[in-house]
């Protein structure tokens, strides 16, 4: 299985690129075309990690959050939750069951993202919240630099889950995952400037011509070798 997951992953880099590489664009193209409107976004993302830097990182929020994650993910798999504890720097959950989402998922879903939308979307069904716009905005930045800054940390001084399916294969599937969800995020806050059609559209097409690509260039390498 390991070899299998490895294989998967090399497979998965080319797709992964393509899939970056329009996020990047996407998000440059996005934020030279944002009004001042969205600024309380910027300045969200802008706070939260000067807060880290200047400040401390929160960590007891995050462990909170990431094992919560794990829960959630896994009662939405079917599994039950037979132990849940959180400390300050330190969390753990014990599952009746396990799979790669419910290992991996709080190093891809921005849950405290996922919730403000949730709240100020559903707020919206009940209030007119126009003059809370602003606020939505800054904690949503604040909550997607939160998220990325501490992953981007916990990864970086090791962690255990990152091991169960393998570093390489955990790394690949996170990014690509992330990726992913940041874009479904992003339209969610920011309905009417994110395309999301048009961007996979434009992902699936290039990734076929860049698989194309790699696939005719070793059909061809090894074309050589057999004549040689």
């Amino acid at each position: 299985m390991k070899i299998l997951r490895v294989i998967i992953s090399i497979l998965m880099l080319p797709l992964l690129a393509v899939l970056m590489y329009h996020f990047v664009q996407l998000f440059f193209v996005f934020a030279s075309k944002t009004s001042t409107q969205f600024a309380p976004f910027w300045i969200g993302i802008i706070a939260y990690f000067l807060f880290q830097i200047i400040f401390f990182k929160p960590m007891s929020s995050y462990v909170f959050g990431h094992e919560l994650t794990h829960a959630i993910t896994g009662l939405l798999s079917g599994a039950q939750i037979k132990k849940f504890k959180v400390s300050q720097n330190k969390g753990s959950i014990s599952l009746t069951k396990d799979n790669v989402l419910i290992t991996l998922s709080p190093y891809f879903l921005p849950l405290y993202s996922i919730i403000i939308i949730i709240i100020y979307l559903s707020l919206a069904w009940f209030i007119d919240t126009k003059p809370f716009y602003p606020y939505y905005l800054f904690l949503s930045g604040m909550a997607l630099s939160f998220h990325y800054a501490l992953t981007f940390y916990a990864i970086k001084v090791g962690q255990e889950d990152m091991k169960v399916y393998g570093k390489f294969f955990s790394l690949v599937f996170v990014c690509f995952v992330n990726t992913i969800i940041v874009i479904f995020v992003l339209a969610l806050i920011f309905p009417y400037s994110i395309n999301i059609k048009d961007f996979f559209i434009d992902v699936f097409y290039n990734a076929i011509y860049v698989y194309k690509y790699i696939f005719v260039g070793v059909y061809q390498c090894f074309g050589s070798l057999k004549m040689k």
